[in-house]
């Protein structure tokens, strides 16, 4: 449409001049008419009946403007507009021209109709029926000026561009706000998913416990009144293994539980230095394992809300597997550093030099049961994610360049931070 126009104005030959115009209805009779499908697309309905009718009248009126002599032929007529340093070459009109204007008319003023209808249910559609309410005004001053009943100049292409920028922006907000809701709706469905999936893992996991707690008792019971009988070399070795073995049955039934199950949180003012300190220390004396094999930097004296004694359950695992990690031969590197942001986190960094987290376990290493040890559970990490998020925070693991693995567990220093509903859903 704009650009026929930019022909009629142009100056050019009386033919190209003449088929320019009858192309022009034709583009205008269009122009209406896909705003009402549009419209009615954008409003999920169905064209009214008198809209199809009007769609319908306007796609063979734009083929019958293209028949010679129907809509304009010539000679050409001069219009000028001094004032505006304008000169327009119009040619002369046919039979058909006034009824075919008076449809685009009216299929532009039943689509600046719908627009309004969509703005009302839609506030982001205001914008284009301001604009389409603005063309149709000056669709009928264009009208009148193409009929000659007036001298003005044509102004329909600046209105034109102004309502394909309204739908433009329009467009780009929609389409960022789907974006969004479609990453909401895919961060749900994953939280949903991972519940559920918890959820079966605890009723499995209470199960499992429960059918292996009791046996195992009945094992450590076997084994002691079998201790207080004289027993050969060979056999207490025997009942030294049968004791470890249902030794470790038994941690294996105390993490199902610990990983699964639901639990409060027990919040009190700590020293972020005292617990980061009682978590190391709890590992050296539970793994008989010499101080300096850990190292720990920069504990601060900052307090926090938390529970002490879950916090300190997640340091210690995270510590206790960097100090079993595959080829680590130098001290586990233990950072305690207040971060600054929105709000004040404590992030605790543990860091070996190991062989690593190969690259293909890294996206499951939370996963429950999932383990690169021959002897892990697989619940361990699993413990520490849920600890981090119950204090709404969170731990990630890294891949340093210069080797090993290193683990961030990230927990706010005040406690609001976690909900009643995280606390329990972990």
């Amino acid at each position: 449409f704009c650009v026929t126009d930019i022909v009629v104005a142009g100056g050019m030959s009386e033919t190209l001049t003449v088929w320019a115009c009858r192309a022009n209805v034709l583009f205008a009779l269009l122009h209406a008419s896909a705003w009402l499908l549009f419209l009615a697309a954008w409003d999920q309905r169905p064209l009214r009946r008198f809209e199809r009718q009007v769609v319908t009248a306007s796609i063979v009126g734009g083929v019958a403007a293209l028949v010679p002599g129907f809509a304009f032929s010539a000679p050409l007529t001069m219009r000028t507009l001094p004032s505006l340093g304008l000169a327009y070459a119009e040619p002369a009109i046919g039979p058909l021209a006034v009824p075919l204007l008076a449809v685009a008319f009216v299929a532009q003023v039943l689509a600046a109709m719908a627009a309004r209808r969509v703005a009302r249910a839609g506030p982001e559609a205001r914008l284009v029926s301001v604009s389409l309410a603005l063309f149709t005004v000056v669709g009928m001053v264009d009208l009148a000026t193409g009929l000659h009943l007036t001298t003005l100049p044509y102004v329909a292409d600046p209105v034109i561009a102004l309502t394909c920028l309204s739908v433009a922006a329009v467009v780009v907000a929609e389409a960022a706000a789907s974006a969004s809701r479609s990453n909401d709706l895919e961060r749900a469905r994953a939280t949903l998913a991972e519940r559920e999936h918890l959820v079966s893992l605890g009723q499995l996991a209470a199960v499992v416990a429960h059918e292996v707690r009791n046996p195992v008792a009945i094992i450590f019971g076997a084994v002691a009144n079998l201790r207080r009988e004289p027993t050969s070399d060979d056999r207490a070795t025997l009942l030294g293994i049968i004791e470890d073995e249902a030794e470790r049955l038994k941690r294996l039934a105390a993490r199902l539980l610990d990983a699964v199950r639901p639990f409060e949180l027990q919040y009190s003012r700590q020293s972020a230095a005292t617990v980061v300190r009682a978590a190391v220390s709890h590992v050296t004396a539970s793994a008989a394992v010499d101080t300096k094999e850990i190292e720990l930097v920069g504990a601060m004296n900052d307090e926090l809300d938390c529970d002490r004694v879950l916090l300190e359950q997640a340091i210690a695992n995270l510590v206790q597997n960097a100090l079993i990690a595959d080829g680590r031969r130098g001290p586990v590197r233990v950072v305690a550093t207040v971060e600054n942001g929105a709000s004040p986190t404590l992030a605790v960094t543990v860091h070996d030099d190991g062989s690593g987290v190969p690259e293909m376990a890294r996206s499951r290493l939370f996963t429950p049961f999932f383990t690169t040890r021959p002897t892990g559970t697989g619940l361990g990490l699993v413990l520490v994610q849920r600890i981090a998020r119950a204090h709404g925070g969170s731990v990630v693991h890294e891949a340093p360049t210069e080797g090993g693995a290193r683990f961030v567990l990230r927990v706010p220093m005040r406690g609001a931070a976690a909900t009643d509903s995280g606390a329990r859903d972990g």
